[in-house]
């Protein structure tokens, strides 16, 4: 009897033990599963064609331009609200940048405002962003409207372009013509911060410039 109770023990620990494992391999394997399946997730492939990177570009780099234009203008109102056209030409010197980089930061993609009538040097745009301002200018004098571009830059980038039309009478404070629409003082502000401007003796409706955001080819793909 003695042995026959041992033996029971024996079996019954055998049987417990197996079971715990089975239990715990069992728990193991669903949470493999479930890192493989996530695993796999990330590695997918999706096959798409050129027109939906394309069109996909464009809904995102309008997304970014209309939001960079609006975070602008609202720091640029704020800055003629307290102290006027000159006061606005040391925030554009001075403010610009900054909130250009933090924008570039939120949507992880290069944005850029340029123009053949720079003010700042660092606006000046490159061969690719000078033909399209061309083609931008060229529209406009033959009477078309102006879209928005998008086109690929090498093979992991696309480049979106929004033309920046003189739609508002406060822009010619700055970018008017001398002595009409910008004042003395503010012309003097302009020469003392820019030596070699460009941007001035516009008109209402004329090109000032467009905004051109890279945007990489890969992260166009994920957000499909």
């Amino acid at each position: 009897m003695h042995n026959s109770s041992i033996i029971k023990n024996i079996t019954l620990g055998l049987l417990l033990t197996v079971a715990f494992f089975a239990c715990d391999m069992s728990n193991r394997k669903k949470v493999d599963k479930t890192g493989y399946q996530e695993e796999l997730k990330d590695r997918e492939v999706k096959v798409v064609d050129e027109a939906e990177i394309f069109n996909k570009a464009s809904e995102i780099g309008k997304e970014i331009a209309v939001s960079s234009q609006k975070a602008l203008a609202s720091q640029l109102k704020k800055a003629i609200k307290e102290g006027g056209p000159v006061h606005a030409v040391g925030f554009c010197n001075t403010r610009v940048n900054p909130i250009m980089d933090s924008l570039e930061q939120q949507y992880d993609a290069e944005i850029k405002r340029v123009s053949m009538h720079y003010r700042n040097p660092e606006d000046q745009p490159d061969g690719t962003e000078k033909k399209i301002l061309e083609a931008y200018q060229y529209s406009l004098d033959s009477g078309y409207s102006l879209s928005d571009n998008v086109q690929k830059v090498g093979s992991q980038f696309i480049l979106y372009t929004k033309p920046i039309v003189i739609d508002n009478p406060l822009c010619l404070n700055c970018h008017g013509e001398p002595g009409k629409e910008i004042t003395q003082a503010t012309m003097q502000k302009i020469d003392s911060l820019y030596a070699d401007d460009k941007a001035k003796n516009h008109k209402f409706g004329d090109l000032r410039g467009m905004w051109s955001i890279t945007l990489s080819k890969k992260e166009i793909i994920k957000a499909l």
